[in-house]
C-alpha cells in the first residue's frame, strides 16, 4: 500500500473485487476512476460498493522511503516470519 502511495504522490485505496463464481480478490487502485477502467476491461468483475474497503486519510510522506527489489535472503527471512 505504501508503495502504490509513494508512486503515485497520493493516498491509494484498497477495493474489493468479486468475479463472476463469487471469488473475492482486493486490488489497490489509485481512485475510483482507475477502479473503472480496470472492470470495463475485466467484463468477468465486481466492486460492489465502489468505494475503498481501507485508504489511509491523506497522503503521507516518509523520509528514507525507497523502493527496490528484495534480495533472495530477504524474501526468504519475510516467508519465514508468516
Amino acid at each position: 500500500m505504501r508503495t502504490a502511495d509513494y508512486t503515485t504522490k497520493k493516498s491509494c485505496g484498497i477495493y474489493e473485487i468479486k468475479s463472476k463464481n463469487g471469488r473475492l480478490s482486493y486490488k489497490i487502485f489509485e481512485d475510483c476512476e482507475d477502479l473503472q477502467v480496470y472492470l470495463r476491461k475485466n467484463k468477468g468483475k465486481i466492486c460492489e460498493t465502489m468505494s475503498p474497503v481501507f485508504q489511509v486519510e491523506g497522503y503521507n510522506e516518509y523520509p528514507n522511503t525507497q523502493i527496490r527489489k528484495l534480495t533472495s535472503d530477504e524474501i526468504q527471512k519475510y516467508m519465514s516470519e508468516r
